[in-house]
């Protein structure tokens, strides 16, 4: 320590002798004007004129072609779950079953009982049928007996006899046929009641509605079947959801490309094609959902991947451009530096949109002047400069 102390003083002592050397030897002279600002060494370019474009890059989530909650069609306590998260299913393929042993029974009486309502139909119409055959003897035997009771050979009393026998077997059909019918209502409403227990024991098993891949198991066997059981993704297109502001809104039409990167995949920029745009803004967000199609998108790029939209907002295509970096602030105006005999000028200038690269100027510059495109950062008004390159128009 005590070695860097005497370094340091002797650096002091000699930097005071140089100075005083400097002094003494100004002795007598001609006392020297105040010093010139040192020369900052700058790079110009000229201003010029091409196409530029003012991009804007949107974060979004990457979506399957469809995405599908699964859920109970009754209510019930889940029983099993025969599928995982990752697992492929098809259209109609059992993924869980309801506690369903009460509708099991359920069923089988309504069975029951349509058995015993076709069997009743059977002996019904097994009534009818002899009702029919003995109103038909009873109709046949009274028209004999009217015969011979107009011949004279038979009695009135017989007569009488034969009419009520008639009588009573065709209001005995009536009653079969009624009878009949009745039976027949009863069959029907027991075929209901099959249909109904049917209906009730299916809906314990949750199928698949479409062809797709769990993306998540949200329930477990004994929890109540409220809400999705399963959430599938389907094997179609790969999606980007965005949301943009209602100034960009009217930017995106359905078929328009845009650039898509997927930072989690190793493809690089993909072609996107909005699919769609919503003729509304979200209610919370105020912002309108824009769905891209990725249609060449590679199996490694999965639902759920954050991505980055570009798209492009405004273009001119014959505009002034001078490199992004030249224009800096004065306060709140924008400035550019040319050169003006070996120093420093400022202009200010009117700007228009951007891109990565350059900028656009509406106002304050003309086609082919140079403007200070490094070192602007170190310059003021009236600095002196030095132009190590682009020198032309210095």
């Amino acid at each position: 320590m005590r070695k860097g102390w005497r370094n340091g003083f002797s650096f002091f002592l000699a930097m005071l002798v140089l100075l005083l050397g400097v002094a003494g030897g100004g002795c007598g002279k001609q006392e020297a004007g105040p010093a010139e600002a040192p020369r900052v060494a700058v790079e110009l370019a000229p201003v010029k004129r091409g196409s530029i474009a003012r991009a804007v890059r949107v974060s979004g989530t990457v979506r399957a072609g469809a995405t599908v909650q699964v859920m109970a069609a009754s209510t019930g306590k889940i029983k099993s779950v025969f599928v995982d998260v990752g697992d492929k299913v098809a259209r109609g393929q059992v993924i869980a079953e309801l506690d369903n042993s009460a509708l099991e029974a359920g069923l089988e009486q309504a069975q029951a009982n349509l058995e015993q309502a076709r069997l009743g139909l059977e002996q019904a119409g097994a009534v009818v049928k002899q009702a029919e055959a003995q109103a038909a003897l009873d109709a046949t035997n009274l028209q004999r007996i009217q015969a011979l009771y107009d011949q004279g050979a038979a009695s009135r009393q017989q007569l009488d006899a034969a009419t009520l026998a008639a009588t009573v077997s065709q209001e005995n059909l009536t009653a079969a046929r009624a009878s009949l019918e009745a039976a027949r209502a009863r069959v029907t409403a027991a075929e209901a009641g099959v249909r109904q227990a049917e209906v009730a024991l299916e809906n314990t098993y949750i199928k698949a509605p479409v062809d797709g891949e769990v993306a998540a198991r949200l329930l477990e066997p004994g929890t109540l079947a409220q809400g999705a059981v399963v959430t599938l993704v389907t094997s179609g297109q790969r999606q980007v959801e965005i949301g943009v502001t209602g100034q960009d809104v009217n930017y995106l039409k359905p078929g328009q490309e845009v650039t898509v990167e997927v930072p989690a995949a190793t493809a690089g920029s993909l072609k996107g094609r909005v699919d769609s745009v919503s003729p509304a803004a979200d209610t919370i967000s105020r912002l309108y959902k824009i769905k891209i199609g990725l249609p060449d998108a590679p199996a490694e790029v999965k639902p759920g991947m954050a991505a980055t939209v570009t798209y492009i907002t405004r273009q001119v295509d014959d505009a002034l451009l001078v490199p992004k970096n030249a224009v800096v602030k004065s306060g709140a105006q924008d400035v550019v530096y040319t050169v003006v005999d070996g120093r420093a000028a400022g202009r200010p200038v009117t700007t228009g949109i951007a891109d990565d690269t350059n900028i656009e100027i509406t106002g304050g510059l003309a086609e082919g002047e140079m403007v200070i495109v490094k070192g602007q950062d170190f310059v003021s008004e009236g600095q002196p400069v030095e132009v190590v390159d682009g020198g032309a128009g210095a």
